[in-house]
Order: structure tokens, then sequence, then C-alpha cells
């Protein structure tokens, strides 16, 4: 079973990410407005989770349609923050092509597959469900800042008792991925996700259709710099 699977369907989840829900009030209206769309238009959330951004890019008048692998966050979702949702795999969106305007994938959403070409179908397959000329807006964690930031306590447990989980996270051997182990209420998580260059992630983008109108280095809308905390990159399908 793939990681994210167990991971993002367990009831720990709300648990483990408790702070996303405290950070939407910030992360939401920044994001949407970097995605920068026009009223109507209509936008795929992906992962949408529980919806903790979906009333954000409603706020602009957008039109948005959340997709999931969690039957359990595709619920919570449905019960705070009714609106049209699918069960999804990132690497067959159940669209039509060239079908909406927007691509929403926030919070390091992209790099969960083991391999790159399964990593490269995700993007491919929110370019085919772009109109020519339809937005992805792609949130990333920097690698650079990433690298500092864990220089440090890397292979160290980590206790946060306030949030009910500890947490150990280290580079995988050939440094490209970040394995990050958690215990929660009796249960054990492991996220395995590739953090890629900024050479990487263009070149990918550009493979899969898309084209880097505008790169970010914060939610303020700041240029994008080598270590910035956040990669946020604005990109149009061809």
């Amino acid at each position: 079973m793939d990681w994210f699977v167990w991971d993002f369907n367990h009831p720990a989840y709300f648990t483990i990410y408790a702070d996303k829900a405290r950070d939407a009030a910030l992360e939401g209206p920044a994001l949407a407005k970097l995605l920068d769309l026009p009223p109507g238009s209509l936008v795929l959330d992906l992962p949408c989770g529980w919806g903790r951004l979906h009333p954000h890019l409603k706020s602009r008048g957008l039109r948005v349609i959340g997709g999931d692998l969690s039957p359990l966050n595709l619920t919570k979702h449905r019960a705070s923050h009714p609106a049209p949702l699918a069960r999804l795999d990132f690497r067959a969106l159940p669209f039509r092509p060239a079908s909406v305007d927007g691509v929403f994938c926030a919070f390091t959403s992209w790099g969960y597959f083991a391999t790159d070409s399964e990593n490269l179908r995700q993007l491919a397959e929110f370019a085919r469900v772009l109109r020519p000329g339809g937005a992805l807006l792609l949130d990333l964690a920097g690698r650079s800042f990433l690298q500092d930031s864990m220089a440090e306590v890397a292979g160290i447990w980590l206790e946060f008792p306030e949030d009910g989980y500890q947490e150990r996270t280290q580079w995988s051997s050939d440094r490209r991925r970040i394995l990050t182990e958690r215990t929660c209420q009796g249960a054990a998580f492991c996220h395995d996700i590739w953090i890629p260059t900024d050479a990487e992630v263009r070149a990918f983008l550009e493979e899969a259709g898309l084209s880097v109108e505008q790169a970010y280095g914060g939610l303020d809308g700041r240029p994008w710099e080598e270590g910035a905390e956040r990669w946020i990159y604005r990109a149009i399908k061809r």
C-alpha cells in the first residue's frame, strides 16, 4: 500500500495537521490571490483535504471542485464545506480534457509517488484537464530551506506533547526524498516525499506541457529565491 493511502485516511491525520487548520486563514487568501483567476473561473482543488482552503477560493468568486483520495477527508469536507467533490487518484483524473480554468495544488502535494514517471504523470494530468491558457498554482516547500532547517535535527525523535505526536525526519540515502516518521494515537506513519530542485520542478512542468509564468518565494508574492521557505509556481497550459 502506498504510504499516503494510509497516512491521510487515519483519524490521527487531523491531530498531526491541526496547525494547518490554523494556518488556513493566512495561506488561503494568499494562495488564492497568487492563482490569479477571474471570478467565475472553474478551479480544481487537488488535493482538497478536508476543505480548509475551500472558503478562500470561493471568496474570490471561483467555482471550485475538490478532489482527494481519502474518504475520511472527503467526508469531513462535505460536512464542513459542502461542495462538488470527487474521490480520485492524481495519476488518472476523472475530468474531461481542457475542462477547467485552474488547478490549485497547495502545501507540497506533489512528489508523493515513488517514481519520476508517476510524478510527471500527475503534472501531465493537471495539464490535460486545463484549458489552453489555464493556470496551475503549485505550492512547494523550498528544498534549500528544508536542508537548512533539518541540519541539526535530522534523525532525532522530537516530541510534540501539546499536539499529541512524535516525529523524526531524515533524508533518504540519495538525498532526493524526505522521510518523516510519526507516531500518534498508537499508530505509526511515514511520509516519503520527493523534494525536487528548482531546475527539476521547471523541467517537469515543461515536459508536462506547462510553462512557468511566475515563481514566488513566499505567500506575499515576493520574487523566488533559492533559500525561500516556499517555492510557489504559477504555470500556464500551452
